[in-house]
């Protein structure tokens, strides 16, 4: 298997499993971006997943930055979006998998 094939398997589970909880979030009575917050830092062991999460989040951007610009890589602010309205664990996968296509080409 090809590296950027496995990468995109790891974006389409990445995206397939948060947002089966986040759907079963939005089928609560009313759902909010308030009640959604205040659900994910609801105890100190969920606080301590989300806080990782975030600096892991800002620590994949900045990779992101550094590494598609000394690539030459096109287009870097969409790993933003997809990290942030799915997960590290889609935006991650999916900047491996365009990583790797971008190397395949350029080799």
């Amino acid at each position: 298997m090809k590296q950027s094939t496995a990468y995109l398997l790891l974006c389409v589970i990445g995206i397939v499993i948060p947002w089966f909880f986040l759907v079963g979030f939005l089928g609560e009575p009313q759902p909010t971006i308030a009640l959604f917050f205040s659900s994910i830092f609801t105890n100190q062991v969920t606080s301590s997943v989300a806080a990782d999460l975030l600096i892991s989040a800002l620590v994949f951007f900045v990779v992101v930055f550094f590494e598609g610009k000394r690539l030459n890589m096109k287009r870097l602010w969409v790993f933003i979006p997809a990290t942030l309205f799915v997960g590290l664990s889609f935006g991650l996968p999916l900047f491996l998998y365009f990583r790797a296509k971008h190397i395949e080409k350029n080799a």
